[in-house]
């Protein structure tokens, strides 16, 4: 606890314990003045001066609350969008390939009915052809093998699986390998 002097009163800051003890004396005492008014000579205006002392530090208790949310909140901010993208992304080694998963809606933009070409349905370049076929909450997985820099980079088609299950992407990857293979 600090205090300062100042010309019209005192100042004090209290950490939130201090402040949490200070309003629990403060209740007690009102309620104590409340019970027992015949043997506390009090004017009626220092009595409501209580009650706002009373008020002004659950103010002050629920904007330090509020400040101390907001600032965990700001602090797991970077946490809780690594995860959020984590949900989203899936990232594997088969067979060599390196696989990139990621789950949204995605849209045949093909010309070509027996082939598909996906785009991200939520792009504003992205124009869905007539009667294109669109799956909605799926993962679209990218297969690549080698390095651009070492000039073996390898790149299959990707495709999009049926579902939103994790594990059907190792299953459609071996798949898409095994076809690029033959």
């Amino acid at each position: 606890m600090k205090t300062q002097a100042m010309t019209s009163g005192l100042r004090i800051t209290l950490n939130k314990t201090e402040l949490q003890a200070l309003l629990k004396l403060a209740r007690y005492g009102a309620e104590q003045v409340a019970a027992a008014r015949h043997y506390y000579i009090l004017p009626e205006r220092q009595v409501a001066l209580g009650t706002d002392v009373i008020l002004g530090l659950e103010q002050g208790l629920t904007s330090l609350q509020w400040k101390q949310a907001e600032a965990k909140a700001m602090r797991d901010a970077p946490k809780r969008e690594a995860e959020r993208r984590a949900a989203r992304e899936h990232h594997a080694q088969i067979d060599g390939y390196s696989v990139i998963g990621m789950l949204g809606d995605w849209t045949d933009i093909s010309d070509n009915p027996d082939r598909h070409q996906w785009a991200d349905m939520f792009h504003p370049d992205t124009k869905p052809r007539e009667q294109g076929e669109i799956r909605r909450n799926v993962w679209r997985i990218f297969l690549s093998r080698g390095s651009a820099s070492s000039d073996d980079l390898s790149v299959l088609p990707g495709d999009c699986t049926m579902t939103a299950d994790r594990s059907e992407i190792a299953s459609l990857a071996r798949h898409i390998i095994a076809r690029s293979q033959s």
